[in-house]
Protein backbone atom coordinates (compact mmCIF):
# COMPACT_ATOMS: atom_id res chain seq x y z
CA UNK A 1 0.00 0.00 0.00
CA UNK A 2 3.11 2.46 0.53
CA UNK A 3 3.04 2.89 -3.63
CA UNK A 4 0.44 5.74 -3.35
CA UNK A 5 0.98 9.08 -3.07
CA UNK A 6 4.52 8.83 -2.45
CA UNK A 7 6.15 9.92 -5.30
CA UNK A 8 6.02 13.61 -4.21
CA UNK A 9 8.34 13.69 -1.88
CA UNK A 10 11.01 11.12 -3.98
CA UNK A 11 13.59 13.02 -5.75
CA UNK A 12 13.64 15.52 -2.65
CA UNK A 13 17.58 15.82 -3.74
CA UNK A 14 19.81 16.84 -0.46
CA UNK A 15 22.34 19.08 -0.28
CA UNK A 16 24.87 18.71 -3.64
CA UNK A 17 25.57 15.04 -4.99
CA UNK A 18 28.67 13.64 -5.93
CA UNK A 19 26.69 12.41 -9.28
CA UNK A 20 29.15 13.35 -11.75
CA UNK A 21 26.21 14.42 -14.74
CA UNK A 22 26.73 16.15 -17.44
CA UNK A 23 26.66 19.68 -17.09
CA UNK A 24 25.49 20.81 -20.13
CA UNK A 25 21.57 20.59 -20.15
CA UNK A 26 21.22 18.47 -23.46
CA UNK A 27 24.25 16.43 -22.82
CA UNK A 28 24.73 13.18 -21.34
CA UNK A 29 21.16 11.87 -22.04
CA UNK A 30 19.36 14.85 -19.91
CA UNK A 31 16.08 15.13 -21.57
CA UNK A 32 14.02 18.46 -21.21
CA UNK A 33 11.20 18.44 -18.68
CA UNK A 34 10.06 22.15 -18.79
CA UNK A 35 12.22 24.74 -20.21
CA UNK A 36 11.86 28.26 -18.12
CA UNK A 37 11.44 30.84 -20.33
CA UNK A 38 13.36 34.00 -17.90
CA UNK A 39 16.30 34.29 -16.12
CA UNK A 40 14.61 33.27 -12.90
CA UNK A 41 12.54 30.65 -14.05
CA UNK A 42 13.56 27.06 -13.50
CA UNK A 43 14.60 24.71 -16.67
CA UNK A 44 14.02 21.13 -15.69
CA UNK A 45 15.43 17.76 -16.88
CA UNK A 46 15.36 14.24 -16.64
CA UNK A 47 17.64 10.89 -17.42
CA UNK A 48 17.99 7.49 -17.39
CA UNK A 49 19.78 5.73 -14.61
CA UNK A 50 21.58 2.20 -15.79
CA UNK A 51 20.00 -0.61 -13.35
CA UNK A 52 17.43 1.76 -11.84
CA UNK A 53 13.77 2.27 -12.67
CA UNK A 54 14.03 5.54 -11.12
CA UNK A 55 15.51 8.44 -13.45
CA UNK A 56 17.83 11.31 -12.55
CA UNK A 57 16.57 14.98 -12.16
CA UNK A 58 18.13 18.17 -13.13
CA UNK A 59 16.93 21.71 -12.73
CA UNK A 60 19.12 24.73 -13.56
CA UNK A 61 18.04 28.36 -12.62
CA UNK A 62 19.52 32.00 -11.61
CA UNK A 63 18.69 34.00 -8.37
CA UNK A 64 19.83 37.66 -7.46
CA UNK A 65 21.75 37.02 -4.55
CA UNK A 66 25.48 36.33 -3.89
CA UNK A 67 27.15 32.96 -3.86
CA UNK A 68 27.28 33.69 -0.54
CA UNK A 69 23.68 33.93 0.54
CA UNK A 70 22.80 30.98 -1.40
CA UNK A 71 25.72 28.98 0.63
CA UNK A 72 24.27 30.72 3.66
CA UNK A 73 21.20 29.03 2.93
CA UNK A 74 22.56 25.72 2.32
CA UNK A 75 24.32 25.52 5.57
CA UNK A 76 21.55 26.68 7.89
CA UNK A 77 20.36 23.25 9.24
CA UNK A 78 17.16 25.40 11.05
CA UNK A 79 16.27 25.91 7.21
CA UNK A 80 16.28 23.18 5.61
CA UNK A 81 12.79 22.12 5.39
CA UNK A 82 11.48 25.81 4.26
CA UNK A 83 13.62 25.33 0.62
CA UNK A 84 14.67 21.85 0.46
CA UNK A 85 12.06 19.40 -0.91
CA UNK A 86 10.11 17.91 0.94
CA UNK A 87 12.77 17.70 4.20
CA UNK A 88 11.45 17.59 7.58
CA UNK A 89 14.43 18.25 9.09
CA UNK A 90 18.58 18.08 8.76
CA UNK A 91 20.79 17.53 11.45
CA UNK A 92 24.86 18.16 11.01
CA UNK A 93 27.36 16.11 11.84
CA UNK A 94 31.42 15.94 12.12
CA UNK A 95 33.36 14.59 9.41
CA UNK A 96 31.66 16.77 6.43
CA UNK A 97 28.18 14.47 7.20
CA UNK A 98 24.35 15.48 8.06
CA UNK A 99 21.51 13.09 8.65
CA UNK A 100 18.08 14.21 7.30
CA UNK A 101 14.74 13.60 7.24
CA UNK A 102 12.08 13.86 4.36
CA UNK A 103 8.23 13.73 4.51
CA UNK A 104 6.54 10.49 3.21
CA UNK A 105 2.78 11.42 1.85
CA UNK A 106 0.62 9.40 3.57
CA UNK A 107 0.65 5.51 3.68
CA UNK A 108 4.26 6.13 2.85
CA UNK A 109 6.34 6.34 5.69
CA UNK A 110 8.55 9.15 6.07
CA UNK A 111 12.25 8.46 4.93
CA UNK A 112 15.78 9.31 5.80
CA UNK A 113 19.63 9.28 5.28
CA UNK A 114 22.87 9.82 6.41
CA UNK A 115 24.48 11.92 3.65
CA UNK A 116 28.57 13.26 3.27
CA UNK A 117 29.10 16.41 1.15
CA UNK A 118 32.35 16.92 -0.52
CA UNK A 119 32.66 21.14 -1.70
CA UNK A 120 35.27 21.91 -4.47
CA UNK A 121 35.59 25.32 -6.54
CA UNK A 122 37.00 25.55 -10.07
CA UNK A 123 40.68 26.59 -9.57
CA UNK A 124 39.68 29.87 -11.67
CA UNK A 125 37.45 30.86 -8.16
CA UNK A 126 34.54 30.35 -9.84
CA UNK A 127 31.82 27.70 -9.61
CA UNK A 128 31.55 25.65 -6.03
CA UNK A 129 30.47 22.48 -6.43
CA UNK A 130 28.60 20.80 -3.77
CA UNK A 131 28.09 16.90 -4.17
CA UNK A 132 26.76 14.60 -1.25
CA UNK A 133 25.94 11.10 -1.39
CA UNK A 134 24.29 8.59 1.31
CA UNK A 135 27.12 6.46 3.11
CA UNK A 136 26.42 4.02 6.08
CA UNK A 137 26.82 4.97 9.66
CA UNK A 138 23.57 6.08 11.14
CA UNK A 139 21.37 3.78 13.00
CA UNK A 140 18.16 2.65 12.05
CA UNK A 141 14.97 5.34 13.71
CA UNK A 142 11.81 3.94 14.47
CA UNK A 143 9.12 5.12 11.86
CA UNK A 144 11.45 5.87 9.27
CA UNK A 145 12.64 3.99 6.32
CA UNK A 146 16.62 4.53 5.25
CA UNK A 147 16.38 5.52 1.45
CA UNK A 148 18.44 3.08 -0.86
CA UNK A 149 20.69 5.30 -2.81
CA UNK A 150 20.97 9.13 -2.61
CA UNK A 151 23.44 11.10 -4.58
CA UNK A 152 22.69 14.79 -5.27
CA UNK A 153 25.36 17.72 -6.91
CA UNK A 154 24.48 21.56 -6.51
CA UNK A 155 26.68 23.85 -8.56
CA UNK A 156 26.46 27.49 -7.85
CA UNK A 157 28.35 29.58 -10.51
CA UNK A 158 29.05 33.71 -8.92
CA UNK A 159 28.22 35.95 -12.41
CA UNK A 160 29.78 38.83 -12.61
CA UNK A 161 26.63 41.28 -11.87
CA UNK A 162 26.03 39.85 -8.54
CA UNK A 163 23.44 37.24 -9.43
CA UNK A 164 24.08 33.38 -9.28
CA UNK A 165 23.73 30.46 -11.89
CA UNK A 166 22.16 27.32 -9.50
CA UNK A 167 22.30 24.08 -11.12
CA UNK A 168 20.60 20.98 -9.13
CA UNK A 169 20.58 17.36 -9.95
CA UNK A 170 19.66 14.43 -7.79
CA UNK A 171 18.95 10.52 -7.54
CA UNK A 172 17.28 9.42 -5.17
CA UNK A 173 15.86 5.52 -4.62
CA UNK A 174 13.54 5.72 -1.67
CA UNK A 175 13.41 2.05 -1.33
CA UNK A 176 10.49 -0.34 -0.44
CA UNK A 177 7.76 -0.53 -2.74
CA UNK A 178 7.31 2.89 -4.12
CA UNK A 179 10.85 2.83 -6.49
CA UNK A 180 8.15 2.39 -9.47
CA UNK A 181 6.23 5.58 -8.93
CA UNK A 182 9.03 8.42 -8.16
CA UNK A 183 9.12 9.00 -11.80
CA UNK A 184 5.73 10.09 -11.81
CA UNK A 185 7.04 14.02 -10.49
CA UNK A 186 9.80 14.32 -13.23
CA UNK A 187 9.92 17.94 -12.47
CA UNK A 188 8.51 18.43 -9.08
CA UNK A 189 11.68 18.07 -6.78
CA UNK A 190 14.20 20.48 -9.07
CA UNK A 191 11.51 23.20 -9.45
CA UNK A 192 10.44 23.17 -6.09
CA UNK A 193 13.64 23.55 -4.38
CA UNK A 194 15.16 25.99 -6.56
CA UNK A 195 11.97 28.10 -5.84
CA UNK A 196 12.83 27.94 -2.16
CA UNK A 197 16.09 28.56 -2.41
CA UNK A 198 15.72 31.43 -4.58
CA UNK A 199 13.13 32.61 -2.30
CA UNK A 200 15.42 32.62 0.97
CA UNK A 201 18.53 33.37 -0.45
CA UNK A 202 16.98 36.80 -1.63
CA UNK A 203 15.59 37.37 1.81
CA UNK A 204 16.65 40.08 4.36
CA UNK A 205 17.60 37.38 6.67
CA UNK A 206 20.85 36.12 4.28
CA UNK A 207 21.35 38.99 2.16
CA UNK A 208 24.92 40.32 3.66
CA UNK A 209 25.68 36.64 4.58
CA UNK A 210 29.62 36.58 5.91
CA UNK A 211 31.71 33.50 4.94
CA UNK A 212 31.84 32.17 8.44
CA UNK A 213 27.95 31.06 7.57
CA UNK A 214 28.75 28.60 4.87
CA UNK A 215 31.60 27.51 7.14
CA UNK A 216 29.33 25.65 9.36
CA UNK A 217 28.14 22.87 6.86
CA UNK A 218 31.16 23.83 4.56
CA UNK A 219 34.52 24.13 5.88
CA UNK A 220 36.16 23.26 2.90
CA UNK A 221 35.36 27.15 1.38
CA UNK A 222 37.72 28.88 3.51
CA UNK A 223 39.84 30.99 1.54
CA UNK A 224 37.68 30.86 -1.34
CA UNK A 225 37.94 33.19 -4.49
CA UNK A 226 34.72 35.26 -4.95
CA UNK A 227 34.21 38.25 -7.65
CA UNK A 228 33.92 41.75 -6.61
CA UNK A 229 30.58 41.94 -7.12
CA UNK A 230 30.18 38.72 -4.75
CA UNK A 231 32.14 40.27 -1.96
CA UNK A 232 30.09 41.17 1.67
CA UNK A 233 29.97 44.80 2.46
Amino acid sequence: MEASGTAKWLTAGLLAGSMMLAPLAHAGGWEPVKEGQGRTEVSTYEKAVDDSPVKAFRGVTEVKAPVLSVLAVMADAQACAEWLYQCQSLELRDNDQAYIRFKGIWPAKDRDALIQTETTQDRDGGAITLASHKVDGEPEHDGYVRVAALRDRFVLTPLEDGWTRIEFETFIDPGGNVSSVANVISNQAPKETLQGLRKLAGSDAYQGAKLDQALVRYPELKGMTLPESHQPE
